[in-house]
């Protein structure tokens, strides 16, 4: 059986971040990201490289007032007011994509779709934290009820899911998969990268996590199949694809070729191996980092030649085990 490299981009613009960067500080990152997207996706068709958009719902609408149509009436009471991004959409932010493009997305997500092999996913409506203090299960219910809602309107059914910040829960899957988006991006399963709220990512943690991309320290990251767990199907992640460092070159060096490595490794042994990013993480430096994604997808068209390692994106090795529900 031949192995599989599963892309997973989470798409957001400046909903993924907004709760701790501003416009002042991470603003020219979301715009480089916008300009790196078609570049993404060029690569993407000539490479023949499938891949799974998780998208933010709100990135479906066209303006304001789409979004504002499509909000629930339940919404998630965090214990940290700042978490929310509903107060933003009526005070915080333009009108349309071309008055404010930090917040809107539609063009890009009409461009991703149109490209042959990619996958139009969710990341949520709201970028909705399943693990931090205060919301409870039936707001989560309402969150992917909309972001079902407007996906709908904009001609996607949703069947895959990557939960914000990777903060996974049984209870989450379960009602992810009973409104028939029974695919999920799980994580790893070492300690270092279980789902935890933001209370328990440490420093210690993150400089863990750090190192553990250019040496061994959580175990091997690829995986025979999808499995079947908490009424979804999980595809795990493998390897986070940590952006170009330019004054770090030989961390990114080194961080390139562990997941080469990886890939090499899963590929030869007919496992599948799952990478993601954001793409804002290629905002900066962009050059750079196309750069290192040039050198993974020859890497890639390499494995496939020698071991027949396939492009796939989450549906493709999820839906044949999803169970037919949800509507």
């Amino acid at each position: 059986m031949s192995g599989h490299l599963i892309l997973s981009l989470d798409f957001e613009l400046m909903w993924g971040v907004r709760d701790h960067r501003s416009l002042r500080d991470y603003g020219d990152a979301v715009l480089g990201g916008r300009r790196a997207l078609p570049a993404l996706l060029e690569r993407f068709a000539r490479a023949r490289i499938r891949a799974t958009w998780a998208t933010v719902g709100l990135l479906f609408a066209r303006d304001r007032d789409e979004m504002l149509d499509h909000v629930p009436r339940l919404r998630p009471a965090y214990a940290d007011p700042r978490l929310s991004p509903y107060r933003d959409i009526l005070t915080g932010i333009g009108r349309n994509e071309t008055e404010d493009p930090w917040h809107f997305g539609r063009s890009l997500l009409d461009r991703v779709a149109q490209t042959e092999g990619q996958e139009i996913g969710t990341h949520t409506f709201s970028h909705y934290l399943c693990l931090e203090p205060g919301p409870d299960l039936a707001a989560f219910a309402a969150d992917l009820g909309a972001a079902r809602a407007i996906a709908a309107a904009a001609g996607h059914r949703l069947r895959s899911i990557v939960f914000p910040r990777n903060q996974i829960s049984p209870a989450h899957v379960q009602e992810a998969a009973a409104q028939g988006i029974a695919i999920f991006r799980g994580t790893p399963a070492s300690y270092l990268h279980r789902p935890r709220g933001a209370g328990g990512t440490t420093a210690l943690l993150r400089g863990l996590r750090f190192a553990d991309a250019v040496v061994p320290l959580a175990g091997r990251v690829d995986f025979a199949a999808p499995v079947p767990r908490h009424g979804g199907i999980d595809v795990p992640a493998s390897r986070f694809l940590r952006p170009w460092n330019l004054r770090l070159p030989l961390y990114s060096r080194l961080h390139l070729a562990r997941v080469m490595r990886e890939m090499t490794a899963a590929a030869r042994a007919g496992r599948c191996y799952h990478l993601w990013w954001h793409p804002h993480n290629m905002g900066r430096d962009t050059e750079a980092n196309l750069a290192q994604l040039d050198a993974l997808l020859a890497h890639f068209a390499q494995l496939r030649d020698r071991y027949g390692f396939a492009s796939a994106h989450m549906a493709d090795l999820g839906a044949p085990l999803a169970p037919a529900t949800g509507g």
